[in-house]
Order: C-alpha cells, then sequence, then structure tokens
C-alpha cells in the first residue's frame, strides 16, 4: 500500500485502543478515516494536531479498512474556536452536517472550501451575530452544492414571481404565493425583509461582504438559522445530534 498526501479538518475522533484514536476527517476528496497512532501518548507527535476542527496537511498509509496518519502539519487550528462556547457549538454543527451529508471519496473541493472558509470567519467573529451570519452563509451554500437548494422567489406551484411575504414549506425548501397556500401543510410565512435577506447571502460567497452584514442582528440571524436548521434536519438521512446542544445552550 502507497502513502498519500492530502489537506483535511478533523470532524471527529474515536478511541480505537489506550494509546490510539480513529479521526474522522473531511479532504478535498471526501471523508476519510485515519488512524492516530500513540496520540494519547504525552509525547505524541501528532498531539493537538489530532483535536476536533483543526485543518492539517497529511501523509497518511493507505490500509486496506482504515489508513494510518504518519505525519501532520497544522494548516489552522482555528484556535478562537476553542475558547468560545458558541464559535465551537456552531463549529461542530457544521462538522456534523458535512460528516452527515458527504459521502466517502466523493468529489468535495468546492465544499472544503466554503468549510474551511467558514470556521475561520466564526474563529475570528467578534460577535453572536457575526457568527450566526456565516453559519448561515454555509448553510445555504452547502445545501446548494448537495443539490438541495432552497427557492425563495418564484411559487412551486403556479410558477409567478413572488413579490411580498411569501410562504416557506419547511419540509420542501421552496415559497408558495399566496393564491397556492392552501394546497400545503408544515409552512410558515417569511416577511420580505428576511426573503431578500436570505437570497442576498446565498448568492454570495462566504468572505463577501454584503449589504445586510451591518444591518441585520442577533434576532433576525437566529430567526433565518431556525428557519433553515429545520429544512435541512428534514433532508437529513439521521438526526443532528448537535442541534440539541444548540437548542439547550444557545438560546
Amino acid at each position: 500500500m502507497e502513502n498519500f498526501v492530502t489537506d483535511a479538518i478533523n470532524i471527529k475522533t474515536y478511541p480505537l485502543s489506550e494509546h490510539d484514536n480513529i479521526v474522522l476527517m473531511f479532504s478535498r476528496q471526501g471523508l476519510i478515516k485515519g488512524v492516530a497512532k500513540g496520540v494519547k501518548r504525552p509525547k505524541s507527535k501528532l498531539g493537538a494536531r489530532m483535536q476536533v476542527l483543526v485543518a492539517n496537511k497529511l501523509m497518511l498509509h493507505k490500509g486496506r479498512n482504515l489508513d494510518t496518519i504518519c505525519q501532520a502539519q497544522a494548516l489552522n487550528t482555528f484556535n478562537k474556536l476553542r475558547y468560545d462556547f458558541d464559535k465551537l457549538s456552531y463549529g461542530m454543527y457544521l462538522g456534523e452536517l458535512v460528516s452527515i451529508f458527504c459521502k466517502e471519496n466523493s468529489n468535495s473541493e468546492e465544499i472544503y472550501d466554503i468549510f474551511y472558509m467558514t470556521l475561520e470567519k466564526i474563529s475570528e467573529s467578534s460577535s453572536k451575530t457575526e457568527i450566526l451570519l456565516y453559519v448561515l452563509k454555509f448553510q445555504l451554500k452547502f445545501m446548494q452544492i448537495l443539490g438541495y437548494g432552497i427557492e425563495l422567489k418564484k411559487c412551486s406551484i403556479c410558477g409567478c414571481t413572488i413579490e411580498e411575504n411569501p410562504i416557506f414549506l419547511v419540509d420542501e425548501g421552496c415559497v408558495l404565493c399566496k393564491k397556492c397556500e392552501y394546497k400545503s401543510l408544515n409552512k410558515t410565512k417569511i416577511p420580505t425583509k428576511i426573503r431578500d435577506f436570505l437570497s442576498t447571502i446565498m448568492d454570495a460567497k462566504i468572505e463577501d461582504k454584503t449589504i445586510y452584514d451591518e444591518l441585520v442582528n442577533e434576532k433576525i440571524c437566529k430567526t433565518c438559522f431556525d428557519l433553515l436548521k429545520k429544512y435541512i434536519d428534514k433532508q437529513s438521512p439521521t438526526s443532528i445530534k448537535t442541534l440539541k446542544i444548540l437548542e439547550e445552550n444557545l438560546v
């Protein structure tokens, strides 16, 4: 078996033995699992580089079932994530989304880039509003890349352009006009300003500043996050465990 090199972000670790862990990572080639031998030893060369939400350049030895992590050079520790409960919790939520929706060996370069960029932006954020803003951008971009992008401007039944106060279908991620809203359940009204805000940040890059970045507040961002997390949860093949932490601790 040959060695290979890749950039990857640690998502989760599992104990394998007294001194070894299995690390679930997300790379430009998709999800990979590697054994970090001796990582629990005090003088381990891997050490802190195998912490969750650290980006590394790795050398791995290809194995039949699990790869072995030979070397790790930290590219970004997103260090400020570890000293802020909000930042860490939302970062873990994004990591769980990646682990659930992204299959092993998939072509994931675009998702890797937005995941890395979002963690960097969250790490450097100076307020809860700013954290939520980057989480929203990730949610929208991530689902769009996966083919689950939401539609906010045209009625999914009659196709008309909706000018004001669309009705959002939580299960389907689309909107209805007032004439068609009676045809569906599990719906919620979205104020026009929130629709326009979501549409704008969905079209922007993660790192781009929009006209809303200085205008939105924490309440608006939290409302949008709750809306999107419900839609994403509906599309998920399994329950999203970090949502419980967010709901209990990040009111």
